[in-house]
């Protein structure tokens, strides 16, 4: 008996590559954007080891500053080599852990500086905990956008949404977009 009965026509998806259909191409800059993050700020903690255990130490007992550093960058360093998985297999929900952790990190940095009374930190560290938080928005939101554009369900077929994701994707439509060339 034959399988191609009438229904809906679906692109077929490689079962072994691990390709997701709900990859937009906007996931790729921020992929990018945070595995370049990761290797910089890993980089720039190796060149500057001794300042950075300062830093460290002004938070923490000065006794647990370099293996606090180490821990916090070989976390990072895992946070990039699964940015890394989820660019090469197309997966933008492998980009919540490294997006979440960084926020949850920064979130945490942002208490102890104000704890500590270090008000530029304060704002150093709220400033990128803004711009972890718009980039887990971004990406969560494109994810929703591409799911609704693989289904291929009838015209107007928002249904099975969960409220954040109809949340997600009403403020991503609202964003403007530049006006296409007019032609002369």
């Amino acid at each position: 008996m034959s399988a191609s009965g009438p229904g809906p026509v679906r692109p077929p998806k490689p079962a072994s590559s691990g390709t997701s259909a709900y990859w937009h191409r906007l996931h790729y800059p921020v992929g990018v954007f945070l595995i370049a993050y990761g290797l910089a700020s890993t980089a720039a903690a190796a060149l500057s080891w001794s300042d950075r255990r300062d830093q460290v130490a002004s938070y923490l007992d000065s006794g647990v500053a370099g293996t606090a550093l180490i821990g916090v960058k070989g976390l990072e360093l895992l946070l990039v080599v699964l940015t890394v998985a989820g660019l090469l297999r197309r997966r933008d929900v492998w980009f919540l852990p490294p997006l979440a952790s960084w926020m949850a990190g920064f979130g945490v940095l942002s208490v102890l500086d104000v704890l500590q009374g270090k008000w530029g930190g304060l704002a150093e560290h709220v400033a990128y905990l803004l711009m972890f938080g718009v980039l887990l928005f971004v990406s969560y939101g494109l994810g929703v956008k591409a799911r609704l554009g693989s289904r291929s369900s009838g015209p107007g077929d928002g249904g099975g949404l969960t409220r954040t994701q109809e949340l997600a994707l009403a403020a991503l439509n609202r964003i403007p977009r530049p006006a296409p060339p007019s032609r002369p």
